[in-house]
């Protein structure tokens, strides 16, 4: 679906759906306009929702996209080795420099992937690019109706240049076979970590009783909701006079048992951060 800077611009937002060969759209992909403004020659997005309606539109998905920002010199090529078994192009985006190159990855699929099956593989596709050693993604790019700026540089003497992927289309089936696999072993660690949390403790009944409920309501979130849940419990609970160490103690591994070990850092900061809020409006 493409969007005209006019289309960009308006509001709502409608694009218009173009039906291309692969070869076509790699050919506009890695050959950018040139100008000063990313968003002078309009988007693109590879979800075609109903009446090209961008705002909360879904519809089946064409291409897989993933951006890294976050990179350092030579990304372009290490992502390029990775990835050379699909079917696809890197292009350098729009603030891409030879010190920090960002870019855009364009997998083709072996079939168009249905609405209700992107919130399953858009995950697993993630995961698989993190595997590979592809770090610094925009995991932004999960949203099934986001708009990708059109191919623009600031001058051909920037433009570091598209790399075609000739491989074979991206295997949807079976990735997603392997999304749902990987759903029921994270599903069976957070139940056993769920399981290995303590009971709460603290010698006042009608304090101990909201430390319980709020470590059952962080116990039972789901993503995308755990983040805000742990901040919102923390802050319910800082309005009791506990300190940040005893609320910490009541909510991190509730939190790190269902979000999982690498987020811990993020729940003290969250617990931290609810804390010094709730202090802050008293």
């Amino acid at each position: 679906m493409f969007l005209s800077p006019e289309r960009f611009a308006a509001s709502p937002q409608v694009g218009l759906p173009i039906e291309l060969e692969w070869a076509s759209v790699a050919r506009w992909l890695s050959a950018p306009s040139f100008a000063d403004d990313k968003t002078e020659h309009g988007a693109w997005c590879p979800c075609v929702p109903p009446g090209g309606v961008v705002k909360d539109g879904k519809g089946p998905v064409s291409l897989l996209v993933a951006d890294v920002d976050e990179c350092t010199e030579g990304a372009i090529d290490r992502s390029v080795e990775a990835l050379d078994h699909c079917q696809g192009v890197i292009i350098p985006t729009f603030r891409a420099t030879r010190e920090s190159p960002r870019h855009r990855i364009v997998l083709v699929p072996d079939r168009p992937i249905q609405q209700e099956e992107w919130p399953i593989l858009w995950p697993q596709f993630a995961f698989a690019i993190e595997k590979a050693g592809i770090v610094g993604l925009d995991h932004g790019c999960k949203n099934i109706n986001r708009l990708y700026f059109a191919p623009v540089a600031r001058g051909p003497e920037v433009w570091l240049g598209a790399c075609a992927l000739r491989g074979q289309p991206v295997p949807v089936d079976a990735m997603l076979a392997a999304a749902r696999k990987r759903r029921e072993a994270e599903e069976r660690d957070r139940a056993r970590r769920r399981a290995s949390v303590g009971p709460v403790r603290h010698p006042d009944r009608y304090i101990r009783a909201a430390l319980e409920k709020e470590r059952a309501n962080v116990l039972a979130s789901v993503e995308p909701n755990r983040h805000p849940t742990l901040l919102k419990a923390a802050y319910a609970l800082a309005r009791l006079d506990l300190t940040e160490d005893q609320i910490a103690d009541a909510l991190l591994d509730a939190f790190v048992a269902v979000a999982g070990e690498g987020r811990r850092r993020e729940g003290e900061r969250a617990i931290r951060d609810a804390v010094a809020a709730r202090r802050r409006a008293a």
